[in-house]
C-alpha cells in the first residue's frame, strides 16, 4: 500500500540537546549580539577548516559577497561563476555590482571545469568562485596556482562541505578565502548564518570592517570610527550558542555521514547510479543520476520516501537567462540527478528500502 505521507525525509535538521544550556548562558549574560561567543565560534572553525581567521556573518550568500569585496571586486568586474550550483553563488556576485560569468562544469567532480574557466578569463575577470559540490572539492591544484598566477583572486564557495577535503587539505582553506554555510540542509546548522575563513591578514581585517559598517573593531554604537565603508552582515551570540552545541557532534555526524554512504554504496553495488568522489572528500547528501529524475522523485514519495532533484542550471533562470546549451555537462548532470534521504538518523533498513526501489523504478 502506498501513500503521499513522508515517512522517510530527504534532510532535516538535528539538535543535539546542549542548544538551550548555551542559549541560556547568553540571553542571562545581558549581551546577545556579535560578541565573546561568536569568537569562540569563529576560531572553532578555523582549526576545523586549518585557517588562521574566520569571521561569521549573517549567511553564506553573505560571506561570498564581503570575500569578494574584501580582495578588492566590485562594480563592473566579472567573476567566474560555475552554472551548476545554488543561485546563490550568482546572486552573492552581483550584490556587490559585480557580473558573473558562468563556466560549465565536469561530469564526475561536479565541480567547476578548468579548461572551460580558463577560456573565459578576461582583461575584466577579478576573481573566481568555485563551488565544491556536496562536499566534491573543485581541482585546486589547477586553480589555485592558475589564479596565483594571473592575479585572480580565487574564493571557495564550500557551504556544503565543511569537513571534506581535497587531497588531505581542508576544503575552504584553498585561495584568498573560503565561504560555508549554517542553513538548515547542513552537518552543522544556526538556522541561517555564514563563515569566511581565511589565511590573508589584509582580507581578515577588511572583513570585519565590512561586515560591522566599516568599524575594525566592535564599538559602543555612540561616537565610534568608521574609517571604512561596512554594512551590517554581524552573526549574534544566540547563533553562535546553537553552532558550539552543534559543534559538540561534528565528530560523530562525520562518522554517521560516512558510514551511511558505505551502506548506501552495498546497497547499490553492481549499479552505476551512484555518483562517486574521493575517500577523503565528506558527501553531505547521497546522489544519484537517473534517466527520469522527475519520476523517480514522485514514485518514491509515494513510498514515503522524499527526496530534492538537482539545480536548474542558473542560465535557465530569468535573472540570468542565456542559452544553456552551451553548458553541455551543467545540462546532463541538471537533467539527471537527484539527492536520496540522508538524513543523520537514516537506518540500514530504510537505505536498503530506498536502494531496492530506485533499482526496480530506475
Amino acid at each position: 500500500m502506498t501513500s503521499d505521507v513522508i515517512t522517510t525525509p530527504w534532510f532535516q535538521p538535528q539538535m543535539t540537546g546542549g542548544e538551550m544550556n548555551r542559549l541560556s548562558q547568553v540571553i542571562e549574560s545581558g549581551f546577545v549580539n556579535d560578541g565573546p561567543v561568536t569568537r569562540d565560534f569563529e576560531q572553532a572553525i578555523a582549526t576545523l577548516v586549518g585557517t588562521k581567521h574566520a569571521v561569521a556573518v549573517t549567511s553564506g550568500t553573505a560571506a561570498i559577497s564581503l570575500a569578494l569585496m574584501a580582495n578588492g571586486v566590485g562594480l563592473g568586474d566579472e567573476v567566474l561563476v560555475p552554472n551548476f550550483t545554488f543561485i546563490a553563488t550568482a546572486n552573492a556576485v552581483t550584490m556587490i555590482g559585480a557580473n558573473p560569468v558562468f563556466v560549465d562544469i565536469e561530469d564526475t567532480r561536479l565541480a567547476m571545469c578548468f579548461e572551460d574557466a580558463q577560456a573565459k578569463v578576461s582583461k575584466k575577470t577579478k576573481a573566481i568562485v568555485t563551488v565544491d559540490v556536496n562536499g566534491r572539492a573543485a581541482d585546486y591544484d589547477l586553480f589555485e596556482p592558475f589564479c596565483a598566477q594571473n592575479g585572480l583572486a580565487l574564493i571557495t564557495d564550500s557551504a556544503e562541505a565543511l569537513g571534506s577535503s581535497y587531497k588531505g587539505r581542508k576544503t575552504g582553506s584553498f585561495g584568498k578565502a573560503g565561504c560555508f554555510s549554517f542553513s538548515p540542509a547542513k552537518i552543522i546548522t544556526t538556522g541561517q548564518g555564514g563563515m569566511v575563513t581565511t589565511n590573508d591578514e589584509d582580507v581578515y581585517r577588511s572583513l570585519l570592517s565590512l561586515k560591522d559598517q566599516g568599524r575594525p573593531a566592535r564599538g559602543s554604537g555612540g561616537d565610534d570610527p568608521h574609517p571604512y565603508l561596512g554594512f551590517n552582515f554581524k552573526f549574534t551570540d544566540l547563533q553562535a550558542a546553537v553552532g558550539m552545541a552543534q559543534l559538540d557532534k561534528f565528530e560523530a555526524r562525520v562518522s554517521l555521514l560516512k558510514t551511511r554512504e558505505k551502506l548506501y554504496q552495498a546497497a547499490f553495488e553492481g549499479t552505476d547510479f551512484l555518483i562517486g568522489g574521493t575517500d577523503d572528500e565528506l558527501r553531505l547528501w547521497i546522489d544519484i543520476k537517473v534517466a527520469k529524475p522527475k519520476e523517480m522523485q514522485n514514485k518514491l514519495r509515494t513510498e514515503g520516501l522524499d527526496t530534492r532533484a538537482f539545480w536548474f542550471p542558473i542560465t535557465s533562470q530569468p535573472p540570468y537567462a542565456q542559452a544553456s546549451a552551451r553548458y553541455p555537462n551543467t545540462l546532463s548532470v541538471s537533467d539527471q540527478g537527484l539527492w536520496l534521504p540522508s538524513g543523520f538518523d537514516l537506518t540500514p533498513n530504510e537505505i536498503q528500502k530506498v536502494s531496492d526501489l530506485v533499482r526496480r523504478f530506475g
